[in-house]
Formats: C-alpha cells, sequence, structure tokens
C-alpha cells in the first residue's frame, strides 16, 4: 500500500479518492492551458481585426464571433482550475481562532455546497442550451452553432461539480486541503 493509504488505515476508498483527485487536478490543468490559449488566440484575433482595419479600413468578418467563443472557452474552463488549485477568495469576518470548530465544520461543508450550486447551475443551464440545440441558434456572423458556447460553459459546470465532490470526500477522510 502507498503510504498516504496507510495514513488514513489502508482504505481502499481513500485511495480511490486520492487518485480521483489527482486526475481532476490534471484534467483542470489540462482545461486550463487550453483555456489559456483559447484567450491568447482571442487576443490574437482582436489584434490581428485592428490592423486589418488600419491597413483594409474594414473589420474582420467573425472576428466578434470567434472572440466570444475563444472567452467563452476560457472563463469556462477556468472554473474548474480555480476549484481544483483553491484559488478563491477567503474573507475572515470574525477570527478563526474564537470559532475554531464552527469555522472547521464550515471549512469542510464548503465543498460539499460548491458542489451543490454547480450542480443546480448546471441543471438549469443545461435546460437552456437544449433549448438553444432545438431552435438550432447559431452566432451572428460566422453561423457557428450556439451549442458550443454552451459546450463549454456545460463541461466547465460539471467538471467543477466533479471538483468540488473529490474535494469533499478528501476532506471527509482526512484533513487534507490539497
Amino acid at each position: 500500500m502507498t503510504g498516504r493509504a496507510e495514513k488514513s488505515g489502508g482504505s481502499r476508498l481513500y485511495a480511490a479518492v486520492h487518485q480521483m483527485d489527482h486526475l481532476m487536478n490534471r484534467l483542470t490543468d489540462i482545461l486550463a492551458f487550453v483555456g489559456m490559449a483559447a484567450l491568447i488566440g482571442a487576443i490574437a484575433i482582436v489584434v490581428v481585426d485592428i490592423i486589418w482595419r488600419r491597413i483594409g479600413g474594414q473589420s474582420l468578418v467573425g472576428a466578434v464571433d470567434l472572440t466570444q467563443f475563444c472567452v467563452m472557452a476560457a472563463a469556462s474552463w477556468a472554473i474548474p482550475y480555480a476549484f481544483s488549485a483553491h484559488a478563491h477568495v477567503t474573507v475572515d469576518l470574525i477570527g478563526k481562532n474564537r470559532l475554531r470548530i464552527l469555522f472547521k465544520t464550515i471549512d469542510r461543508l464548503i465543498p460539499l455546497l460548491c458542489a451543490g450550486l454547480m450542480a443546480f447551475l448546471l441543471y438549469l443551464s443545461w435546460g437552456r442550451a437544449m433549448e438553444q440545440w432545438t431552435y438550432g441558434d447559431v452566432s451572428q456572423n460566422l453561423a457557428i452553432p450556439m451549442i458550443l458556447f454552451w459546450a463549454f460553459l456545460l463541461t466547465g459546470m460539471a467538471i467543477s461539480t466533479l471538483v468540488c465532490l473529490v474535494q469533499f470526500l478528501k476532506l471527509l477522510l482526512t484533513d487534507e486541503k490539497n
């Protein structure tokens, strides 16, 4: 057995959760990298559009559609990475030393609450995405199917939900945060 599994009493559940946590971290790293590349692509499109306006006197056809597509990918796939890397902003209004037990309980429940919120948002977004798919909506200039824009958002929310659930299980089994 691994040292980590022994730490938790040799639990196969712990080993499975640890493996899932590692898998989620790798997946979110890849998605964040692809999202960053998409953001660089959006910047490149805007720069080319500006240059083309100066040189050719007209805008690049589809620049807005492509930029929105790239930004949607970047933003939607950054959300799971933020959950995975524990990169959210926290504010301590009351000193944690005074109510240590209460805050420890809250810290353990936060991933579960986040998973619930992301699952609820996924449910709501899924309904709207299916409407877009049914109507066959497309982007204004290049006629990119709008369901592709929604696909980034839906996958980001689904992976965020999984990341939060895995983090909750990890906190439940041990006191490890990372």
